[in-house]
């Protein structure tokens, strides 16, 4: 739920008439650009995946078995082994991970798990034999797999790992053997220590990566940096509560590129300026995305988010600002500008922020419960 107090954010951008900060002294724009336009890059690669975003998405569920003598670095030896059936699985997905995604989409998005089928891997087999099996042995109507192994991964080892697959080779959407959509886990969050309630937020990451979403977040070594998107730290919100084991929200792009909003839901800031009431981006406003064209293919992600629902571990309600690229057709890891690790300080009124030859601005707020007054302006010169 969104909280009523920040139900509406005012965003202005004012053109720069010299190498000051502006502080909303800029000269208001009468037209936005046009969003199409402006976007192409972002809404041509959502166009063309948003068949895995839409409606019920239904997963086959396979159990990977690995081995006693697995010689698999993932796996380090370990040898605990759980009993794990694919059933089980299914039903632990469906009772947390589909009211998450569903929840998230606003109600457009359903993953729907069923009993697949278990394969025994051999000693030198790696996860991606098991997800290779489990694509062959899926059926015609699966349109995506998730192989959960029954072991667990080494210390330093990545939890999992998931894939949007190929496009399809005809008018999609199209079954996992065409386009080879998985995902896969190990079985730490399956561990008896969770008792009856595991942790899913691992499982809801892979299935973001499923649905074509990239990190966020992260350093030269694929770290997780960021608390604000599943696609980076999804465990944030565990740091602060032991007792939150889903994932935090995603980012108002990702739910663009999944069709969760629409291009009418985005207005992208002229070179003049100009002024816009921004929603939450998780709530249920007109616009709720602000966007700074930095090039043809680079540009930031303006959005509130707010300290509720799967973002109740925020401290505080506030301005994200993110640097998103789109590279050979795809988007690049989503880089957050606003603060240092994990990046949960977002921008308050009378705070600001220089990135990318702009500078951003949230107004004082005197008493005014339906929005805030932020000022984007172009640092000439810069």
């Amino acid at each position: 739920m969104v909280a009523p107090a920040a139900a509406l954010l005012t965003v202005s951008v004012a053109a720069c008439s010299g190498g000051g900060s502006g502080g909303g002294s800029g000269v208001a724009a009468t037209a936005p650009l046009d969003v199409r336009f402006a976007l192409a890059p972002l809404l041509q690669i959502a166009e063309a995946g948003q068949w895995r975003s839409d409606g019920d998405d239904t997963f086959e569920v396979w159990v990977c078995h690995v081995p006693a003598d697995s010689t698999a670095a993932i796996y380090g030896g370990l040898p605990l082994r759980l009993a794990l059936t694919p059933a089980g699985a299914a039903a632990t997905f469906t009772a947390r991970v589909t009211p998450y995604y569903d929840a998230l989409s606003g109600g457009r998005y359903r993953p729907v798990f069923v009993a697949g089928g278990e394969v025994a891997m051999a000693a030198g087999d790696e996860p991606q034999a098991c997800v290779d099996a489990a694509i062959a042995g899926a059926g015609d109507a699966t349109r995506a797999i998730i192989a959960v192994a029954d072991a667990e991964h080494a210390a330093g080892q990545v939890g999992g790992f998931g894939s949007g697959g190929d496009p399809c080779p005809a008018q999609p959407p199209c079954a996992v053997g065409a386009s080879r959509r998985s995902a896969y886990v190990g079985a730490s969050d399956f561990n008896p220590r969770w008792g009856e309630v595991p942790p899913m937020d691992l499982v809801q990451h892979e299935i973001g990566h499923t649905l074509g979403w990239v990190h966020s977040g992260v350093d030269s070594d694929g770290g997780y940096l960021s608390a604000l998107d599943v696609m980076s730290n999804s465990a944030a919100p565990r740091d602060i509560d032991p007792q939150r084991l889903d994932a935090p929200g995603t980012l108002a792009v990702n739910r663009l590129l999944a069709g969760w909003l629409g291009p009418e839901s985005a207005w992208v800031a002229p070179a003049a300026g100009g002024t816009i009431v921004l929603a939450p981006s998780a709530g249920a406003g007109v616009t709720r995305l602000a966007v700074v064209a930095l090039g043809d293919d680079t540009f930031l992600t303006i959005e509130l988010l707010v300290a509720a629902g799967p973002d109740g571990h925020l401290p505080a309600d506030g301005i994200a600002v993110h640097r998103v690229q789109v590279a050979d057709g795809l988007v690049q890891p989503i880089e957050p500008l606003v603060g240092s690790p994990p990046f949960t300080d977002l921008l308050q009124p009378g705070e600001s922020l220089d990135a990318e030859g702009w500078h951003v601005e949230v107004a004082e707020v005197a008493g005014a419960a339906d929005g805030w007054s932020i000022t984007v302006v172009p640092n000439v010169g810069a």
